[in-house]
């Protein structure tokens, strides 16, 4: 079914990869063309356009994950990995861009992942590549805390929503740990038992930074000669405070002790 030259399409989605997916599922079911098919988080502040409707899709898990295996099917288990991190990040324009890339890739197949000169497969690499260096910084500044109980403690501020990115790294690192990391933003939780995996929950209902957390009395006093080694080291001539932003950004800095 087709449409006029003026008439445009918006499918609202939650930001989440099964949204994006769900929209672009009713998309594909609406059959308006995908010229007139745009895709947008819900969220998102946004000016409302003249000849348009705006078409609110909630998230059906059974129609994501059909995307999703028709993704790996028919285009590549790596444009998948690609679509994944960057449903993840904070950026906006990421729901129509994997609309595209989803619509051309079904049509081109794995060579979609060479297609650098589409605008939409250059947007999902500079997302991706953004996703990654915000894991790796959180994999080297993420601090934990030892709690009364013995187990161990973290709280993170990313900007995009990438805890399951961290689960294998720290799984590996403190496998024989019992420890919990906590997203103070997208409010998700990842909990880890020695010598098991990890399982990864959202507590919306948590206010994770109005916890009051009881701390080892070991915790305690390595938080206090923390503190005292880094105000003894540093050099007050020698301050750098833009090679410090940029070694070590400001909203790193919310959860470590030494910036308090």
């Amino acid at each position: 079914m087709g449409t006029d030259d003026h008439q445009k399409y918006c499918y609202l989605c939650e930001d989440s990869l099964e949204g994006i997916f769900s929209a672009i599922y009713r998309a594909y079911e609406d059959r308006h063309g995908h010229k007139a098919n745009e895709i947008r988080i819900r969220e998102t502040g946004f000016n409302q356009e003249l000849f348009c409707e705006y078409i609110s899709v909630e998230t059906d898990f059974d129609r994501a994950l059909k995307v999703a295996r028709t993704v790996q099917r028919d285009i590549s288990r790596p444009a998948y990995e690609l679509i994944q991190r960057s449903a993840a990040s904070c950026f906006p324009e990421k729901a129509d861009a994997i609309y595209r890339f989803v619509q051309y890739g079904l049509t081109a197949g794995e060579r979609i992942m060479e297609c650098l000169t589409l605008p939409f497969v250059l947007t999902l690499y500079d997302i991706d590549k953004n996703v990654y260096n915000e894991i790796y910084h959180w994999k080297e500044f993420l601090r934990f805390q030892e709690l009364a109980d013995g187990s161990l403690f973290a709280r993170i501020n990313p900007k995009s929503n990438l805890l399951p990115w961290l689960a294998e790294h720290f799984s590996d690192r403190y496998s024989g740990e019992d420890w919990v990391i906590a997203d103070t933003v997208h409010r998700t939780v990842l909990f880890h038992r020695k010598g098991q995996g990890c399982l990864y929950a959202t507590m919306e209902e948590v206010d994770f930074d109005e916890l009051s957390l009881q701390y080892s009395e070991e915790e305690k006093d390595m938080q206090k000669l923390w503190k005292l080694f880094v105000d003894t080291i540093a050099i007050k001539e020698r301050t750098n405070r833009n090679l410090q932003r940029q070694l070590l950004p400001l909203w790193f800095r919310k959860y470590m002790k030494e910036y308090e």
